[in-house]
This record gives C-alpha cells, sequence and structure tokens, in this order.
C-alpha cells in the first residue's frame, strides 16, 4: 500500500526514528500506526531515540523502559511525569572546572588536552570530577575524535556529508526505498567515530561517553559541560 508524508511524520514525531524506517515500518504494517510502532522498536536502538525525544538522560531513559516492560510511549510518558524530560542545564559559569592532559609514551609523540566546567568550585577540586575529565583526555588520545557531540557539526559539513552518503548508496545500486534508511546509518557510524559523546568508551564498549557524562552529572549533581577537545600527534 502507499504511506503519505503525513503518516511518516507523524510515526517520526511519535518515535523518534528516520523518516527512512517510519516509511519502511508503516509499509510493513499495512499503515498500522500501532503495529507500525512495534516495528520500530524491534529494529532501532529505542534508548537512544527515547532520549532523543524526550531529552531525558540516558540512565533515567533506560529505568523508564524497564518500568514499563519495554513499551515505548508508556516510557515517554512516565518520563514526563517523573519531571525527567527536564535534563541537567548544561550552561556553566565561567571559571569553574578543569583542563586535563594526557601525554602518551615515553617518547611523548601523542597528546590531548580537554576542557570541561562545572558550576561549583567544589566540584572543580572533586577527585570524581577530576578524573571524569582524565578519562575524557585518555578517550581523546584513543580514538581521535574530530568533535564533541553531533550538535557540534558545521551545518554546511553535514550537508556535504549527508551528500557524499547519498552519491555512495547510489552508485551502489541500493534499492529506492533503503536509501534513506542506509544514508541514515551511514550517518549514525559516522557520529561513533568522530564525535566523542557518541563514541564507545574505548574501556567499557557497553557504555557511550555520553552515558559516563550523565553518570557524572548524576553523581556530583551538577552541570558538566565539555567546552574544547585537542588531539596533538607529532608532525601531524
Amino acid at each position: 500500500m502507499g504511506v503519505s508524508v503525513e503518516d511518516i511524520k507523524k510515526l517520526r514525531a511519535k518515535t523518534s526514528a528516520g523518516m527512512g524506517l517510519c516509511k519502511e515500518a508503516l509499509e510493513k504494517s499495512d499503515g498500522d500506526m500501532d503495529k507500525a510502532t512495534e516495528y520500530i522498536n524491534e529494529r532501532s536502538d529505542v534508548i537512544g531515540r527515547l532520549h532523543n525525544l524526550t531529552g531525558a538522560k540516558i540512565g533515567l531513559c533506560k529505568l523508564a523502559l524497564e518500568e514499563t516492560e519495554k513499551n515505548f510511549e508508556k516510557a515517554v510518558e512516565l518520563i514526563k511525569e517523573k519531571g525527567w524530560d527536564e535534563p541537567i542545564e548544561p550552561e556553566c559559569e565561567i571559571g569553574n572546572g578543569v583542563i586535563d592532559s594526557y601525554l602518551h609514551g615515553t617518547d611523548q609523540k601523542l597528546a590531548s588536552l580537554v576542557e570541561v566546567k562545572c558550576k561549583t568550585d567544589f566540584v572543580a577540586k572533586n577527585d570524581e570530577f577530576k578524573a571524569f575529565a582524565h578519562e575524557l583526555s585518555l578517550q581523546v588520545a584513543a580514538m581521535k575524535p574530530k568533535f564533541i557531540s553531533k550538535d557540534k557539526i558545521d551545518q554546511k559539513e553535514l550537508d556535504e556529508l549527508l551528500d557524499t552518503f547519498r552519491k555512495e548508496v547510489k552508485a551502489e545500486g541500493k534499492p529506492e526505498e533503503m536509501a534513506e534508511k542506509i544514508v541514515e546509518g551511514k550517518l549514525n557510524k559516522y557520529y561513533q567515530e568522530n564525535c566523542l559523546l557518541q563514541q564507545k568508551w574505548f574501556k567499557d564498549e557497553s557504555k557511550t561517553m555520553q552515558n559516563l557524562l550523565d553518570e557524572s552529572m548524576t553523581k556530583l549533581g551538577e552541570p558538566l559541560e565539555i567546552t574544547r577537545i585537542l588531539y596533538w600527534e607529532f608532525g601531524k
């Protein structure tokens, strides 16, 4: 059956899934919104979509899904009921925080720097805060991210990336109905490889650096913000 653009947009607003996956879900479920939602939940990152849709921290999204027996819509309602959709404001007062550095190996030819801000001087001097900043420095040295997060990528550069991915998919001769889903997959992979907060923690790949940031804010009880990163390799 044909799927209208309006229904695709409606399902995207409901699930925070990509347009390609929403179209596929509606086609597979003959336009039934509930079945299409189930289809999406079985085939995509539910926690990531819940986080994108509500703004709640990853840990709280996981908790909401557990408490609602993995019912996406009920999890959204629970997050709103508990006020978890009002994340800690990332704005930080200037003057509180640290710059952490890491110099690799005896030859000292690889270094990383990270600037992390917090709200109070008390947290800036906290050992857990300093340990978190150092983990970020180690991650930057190990994984060489280009950006702090996907939100920091310039729109022009993002448009150029999408254009490149679409050309690659077209050149590969992929079916048109799958094209946008494949492009979305390529973009997500790019984020995971090049954006610090979207990267998997090199010490434990079950967590992302965003997970570590969320956990640190919860432990320390105030907003933290990664404001600058630098990776520097001798001769490059």
